[in-house]
């Protein structure tokens, strides 16, 4: 994979109909590294995410890749300059193949880029390439999580988004899912991982932020956070506190 890109968010405002929800998100993702955002449910997370990937439009503020602005840039643009969303639910085709969602994914590449890619997701993903031809919507939930992910890399992405990627998963499927964040890290790849399992996704990050109704609450390294206090007791509990 080629190597990751640099993400800064700075005065970002966004929300729906009206109704603020982001105000003033200022952040930065070096670029290789994993960068965590965590916060309660509401606290605006998947609103900023959609933003960042061009799916919402904000009310103000910038985002810059590398140094440069994406501006008005629409969703298949931000692709095509290398940012590629996991978004929460997955949103797979389930009538599909697990090829066939794959090859959506690399929708922008020539046939035989897909093909290299595809190859290179089975390797991250091995469980994929015994599924090839089974139906995303006969899959756990974990496999599914997998595909949602490997479509996203067809793309050849050098900044990933994740959006709770592991919500509603076993703890097997949820230590398999990180280990594989770190190989797609390892490679090159920016990681901008919002997550609510804040104690697994602290130990593989470089740096966090926390968020809280729509405004950033809390920043630093990622195992600096994982010992402060009030971060133990409202995001990580008591047991782990203790």
């Amino acid at each position: 994979m080629s190597a990751g890109l640099e993400l800064d968010v700075r005065e970002l405002r966004a929300g729906y109909g009206g109704l603020p929800v982001l105000h003033g998100i200022s952040l930065v993702a070096p670029a290789g590294r994993i960068t965590v955002l965590v916060g309660a449910n509401g606290a605006g997370k998947t609103t900023l995410l959609k933003t960042l990937a061009g799916v919402m439009a904000p009310v103000s503020g910038e985002v810059r890749l590398d140094r440069q602005a994406l501006a008005k840039d629409t969703p298949a643009e931000r692709v095509r300059r290398g940012m590629a969303l996991v978004p929460e639910g997955r949103h797979l085709f389930p009538e599909m193949s697990v090829r066939e969602n794959l090859e959506l994914g690399g929708y922008l590449a020539a046939r035989g880029e897909r093909e290299a890619m595809l190859d290179e997701v089975v390797r991250i993903f091995p469980r994929l390439g015994e599924r090839l031809a089974q139906l995303a919507g006969t899959m756990s939930g974990g496999e599914q999580q997998m595909l949602a992910i490997g479509r996203a890399l067809m793309s050849r992405p050098r900044l990933l988004l994740l959006d709770e990627p592991s919500l509603g998963l076993a703890p097997k499927m949820v230590d398999e899912m990180f280990a594989a964040l770190a190989r797609i890290n390892r490679a090159g790849t920016t990681i901008l991982l919002v997550e609510q399992n804040v104690f697994q996704a602290l130990a593989v990050a470089d740096f966090a932020y926390v968020l809280g109704h729509g405004e950033m609450i809390a920043e630093g390294a990622a195992w600096e956070l994982r010992g402060n206090p009030l971060i133990k007791r409202v995001y990580l509990g008591e047991a782990i506190a203790g």
